[in-house]
């Protein structure tokens, strides 16, 4: 296993400043929205799972698939994006040879992009966090062939995120959570990976 908190020691992830700013109603910045021992943790089992394909809902700027394939040069790579982030200002960017759909993951015309786009051993779901849209997504990739479907923030510790918690908690099947305090935003448990295949 290789030693990941050594490789992004220098990527700055969630912390007390980033959370402090979006509760007083502020947008994120261009950082890892990810809560960093999570992160590691998520890496270490994209390395056990030997995951070699990667789906990306809810990108930001771009920062996490980045990351990812900085570490894993995956064979395929895929996003889906609202392209939100740019609207305040902030660039997004993703590797070159990244596939993307730039529209709604709920839409016909994503339906049609995710099929031609083929198997992915995982998809990671960032998008709209409320219950339907957290639960129109899952219904959505259900049906394209896939290995694992991962969901960010399923702690639900904050208002926009408890819908992700909700869909989670009622959710069937075998499932893997990564929740873990995060020492750089006060110890609180303030995200959560929830991934989750078939029984």
């Amino acid at each position: 296993m290789r030693d990941y908190g050594s490789l992004l020691s220098s990527h700055r992830c969630w912390n007390q400043d980033s959370h402090d700013a979006f509760m007083a109603g502020k947008a994120p910045q261009d950082q890892l929205l990810q809560n960093r021992q999570e992160l590691l943790a998520l890496c270490a089992w994209i390395e056990t799972q030997q995951i070699r394909s990667y789906l990306e809902i809810g990108i930001w700027t771009g920062q996490l698939i980045s990351c990812l394939d900085e570490l894993f040069g995956f064979d395929k790579l895929a996003v889906c994006d609202l392209r939100q982030a740019e609207q305040l200002g902030l660039p997004i960017q993703v590797p070159v040879r990244t596939q993307t759909f730039w529209g709604s993951s709920h839409s016909i015309e994503f339906m049609a992009w995710r099929h031609a786009l083929g198997p992915m051993d995982l998809v990671f779901i960032d998008g709209d966090h409320s219950l339907a849209g957290v639960k129109r997504d899952f219904e959505l990739n259900l049906r394209y062939p896939h290995r694992y479907l991962a969901f960010h923030d399923i702690a639900g510790s904050t208002p926009s995120t408890v819908g992700v918690r909700s869909f989670w908690e009622g959710l069937p099947g075998i499932k893997h959570e990564i929740i873990l305090p995060n020492p750089e935003n006060r110890g609180m448990v303030d995200m959560g990976i929830g991934i989750w295949c078939r029984e």
